[in-house]
């Protein structure tokens, strides 16, 4: 058949998350699928002079892809989960997922600066944090630092990193790893630094009862898409967004799923475990949950 167009972010991210999407598909078919990629530019690629909580939500990242699905001129939409909205529009669905990548963020130092926890970032270290979470997940667990705003894609976030626009850079796990990236980081463990509801996760969208969906749904890596059901039940039920300092993580293993929800305050963090084997449920207890012994 046909390759299948896939519209995506242009960035070197994206490329390469349309590659993994790409190679998953050819090994789950014997070689039978195959992608094409239409590289879509963004309002968030577009408007880097503001931090993504000032210019919208989500959907900053998504809305042009989408459309282009929804238009017909591609087959599916890739995405990083995490910047996708807690409902889509028009008739679109996330009908797979491959296998997750690492879910948590990493603390990078600039080059000659050491790879440290937050605990142990030096005083008056200036630290680049995109997002509400990031900055208090941080300033919960570090001495007095200071922060600060990169806007761009991780390879430019990084360039300017080692350029002395900051000292350490919050970044996703599995965007470092993706690009091949070999810097020295700090790993933050997930249980205590809970990253964003979909993070490490690939979705790929396709409108509803067509073709695409038809042939990709079987496909889907079911343990990582039961956790995206969790997360993103977890996400509409805290009313959550890029301006919401919370984080939200469910892991699958021995026929059971493990929720970690946390809110972070600049000063504290409140963190809580839930089990469960209803994904859906699960994550909508845990913002219930989080809701009751947090300000969120």
């Amino acid at each position: 058949m046909r390759p299948l167009i896939a519209a995506a972010r242009g960035s070197r991210l994206s490329r390469a998350q349309v590659g993994i999407v790409g190679e998953y598909l050819r090994r789950a078919t014997g070689g039978a699928l195959s992608l094409r990629l239409l590289a879509v530019k963004t309002r968030g690629d577009m408007v880097r002079d503001r931090p993504i909580s000032e210019i919208g939500s989500r959907g900053v990242f998504s809305g042009e892809v989408n459309r282009a699905v929804l238009r017909g001129e591609a087959d599916i939409g890739v995405h990083s989960l995490k910047d996708l909205p807690s409902r889509l529009p028009g008739e679109l669905e996330i009908v797979m997922v491959p296998p997750r990548g690492p879910p948590g963020d990493s603390l990078v130092p600039r080059r000659g600066l050491p790879a440290v926890p937050p605990e142990h970032l030096p005083r008056g270290a200036l630290v680049a944090a995109g997002s509400a979470r990031r900055r208090n997940m941080i300033a919960s667990s570090a001495g007095p630092v200071r922060f600060t705003y990169i806007r761009g894609n991780l390879d430019t976030r990084l360039h300017r990193l080692d350029e002395g626009r900051a000292d350490y850079l919050v970044a996703a796990e599995a965007g470092l790893r993706r690009l091949g990236l070999q810097r020295e980081r700090y790993v933050l463990p997930v249980d205590r630094y809970v990253p964003s509801p979909g993070q490490g996760i690939i979705a790929v969208v396709a409108p509803r009862g067509g073709e695409a969906h038809r042939i990709l749904s079987g496909l889907t890596h079911k343990p990582t898409h039961l956790e995206m059901i969790a997360e993103r039940a977890f996400l509409e039920a805290a009313g959550g967004g890029c301006g919401q300092p919370i984080g939200g993580l469910a892991r699958w293993g021995e026929g059971v799923l493990v929720f970690y929800a946390a809110y972070y305050d600049e000063d504290r963090a409140y963190v809580v475990r839930l089990e469960g084997r209803d994904p859906e449920r699960l994550g909508s207890r845990a913002a219930e949950v989080l809701r009751r012994e947090s300000p969120l």
